[in-house]
């Protein structure tokens, strides 16, 4: 590095390139919303019902520990408490919930042409996961990642 200081790598899991079709959903949660939607099964109805509360985006990396997405939004920024569901979208693999805690979040610069939307990135740990959720976890980890 130019500074003199030596790169000192902090995850405890590697990262691995998603294939095509891994998604990351943060979706809008209130108190009173999360008790109504706590048990909705995810399908069609569900989703085109909502979609003002859900933001959508590619992941592109995960790893045990956490992943990072990128996705477009308006005029409006997503800054509000969010469950997050991993989804793999040819496979109709469908992780909810996952406990996450933001790590960073990266502003990437738009081209003229699409100034109404605007890119981000965030890198997300992962929280506590319950059994299952870390089982669901490794089974997107084998089939549908890059290794």
């Amino acid at each position: 590095m130019d500074n003199g200081k030596e790169f000192i790598e902090r995850r405890k899991h590697p990262r691995f390139k998603v294939k095509r079709g891994a998604v990351a959903a943060m979706i809008k949660t209130s108190p009173a919303k999360k008790e109504q939607t706590e048990d909705l099964p995810m399908n069609e109805g569900s989703i085109a019902t909502a979609t003002k509360d859900i933001q959508m985006g590619q992941i592109t990396n995960i790893s045990k520990g956490g992943l990072a997405f990128r996705y477009y939004y308006g005029e409006d920024e997503y800054n509000e408490l969010f469950d997050l569901d991993i989804l793999f979208v040819q496979d109709s693999f469908y992780l909810k919930k996952v406990p996450v805690n933001t790590v960073w979040v990266s502003h990437a610069v738009t081209k003229p042409s699409l100034s109404l939307l605007k890119s981000k990135e965030q890198g997300l740990q992962f929280e506590e996961l319950t059994p299952h959720q870390i089982s669901q976890l490794d089974f997107f980890l084998q089939n549908y990642t890059h290794k």
